[in-house]
């Protein structure tokens, strides 16, 4: 009997995921061909594949007989699965394998609220329209890829989506907690209260919340409801190109 407690509680510390690792986090597959399972393990059932460059959400790790995996959000389908860590880098940002950034929990939810790639989007919308310039357009959102089909920009121009805790409709004051400066407010206020036409108080059209080390942005663009409360009333998250 002591014999198999210490083989249970073996069993269940190898599947305590990792102390101080911070999800979600953006991975990528290292490997070709690489069974993504339904749950961690050998023995786990295979319910897809992915190549060398895939982008996907990677939500927690694991460890089980000795061997670490991650939790990851489906790159093109809807629901979760499991890769083997040997075959994904974490903190992985666009183009250098080798490089580990951590990218930020807000800009990392960029990626699962509307997906990396069109076919994940179609899942998560449906089918969507597509504008002259190729973009997905939905009822307030529209998606921009850039050449290797990954997600590139998103802006937001209704209420119901929220980047960085934040939705269209929601008092400019809200961007003070993300590290807005006041003075962005009190100019926008004094720009739109301003009654001398000779001497007009140009105030900011908008402030960008942005991580230094990726360089991704969220910019957020102002105007006046009809109340005459300043709020936001457009969200546009941008992620650079790779270089070459």
């Amino acid at each position: 009997m002591k014999r198999f407690f210490v083989l249970l509680l073996l069993v269940i510390l190898s599947c305590v995921p990792a102390f101080g690792a911070e999800y979600p986090e953006l991975g990528v597959c290292t490997g070709d061909n690489v069974r993504l399972r339904e749950d961690p393990g050998t023995d786990g059932k295979i319910i897809g594949r992915a190549d060398t460059g895939t982008q996907f959400v990677i939500l927690g790790e694991i460890y089980l007989d000795g061997q670490k995996w991650y939790e990851i959000d489906l790159p093109t389908e809807k629901g979760t699965a499991y890769i083997i860590a040997r075959y994904a880098n974490c903190g992985w940002y666009y183009g250098d394998y080798g490089k580990v950034i951590p990218t930020g929990k807000d800009f990392i939810d960029v990626r699962l609220t509307f997906g990396i790639y069109p076919v994940k989007a179609r899942a998560l919308f449906g089918e969507g329209r597509k504008d002259e310039f190729g973009n997905l357009v939905y009822s307030g959102f529209t998606l921009r890829y850039d050449d290797e089909k990954t997600i590139q920009q998103v802006e937001i121009n209704k209420r119901g989506y929220a980047l960085a805790g934040v939705q269209v409709g929601d008092s400019m004051k809200k961007l003070l907690q993300l590290g807005m400066p006041e003075d962005y407010l009190k100019d926008f206020l004094d720009a739109i209260n301003n009654t001398n036409d000779d001497e007009p108080v140009d105030g900011p059209e908008g402030w960008t919340y942005r991580n230094e080390a990726t360089e991704e942005e969220i910019f957020f663009q102002f105007s006046i409801n009809d109340k005459g409360e300043p709020i936001v009333d457009m969200i546009l998250w941008t992620r650079p190109v790779a270089a070459g």
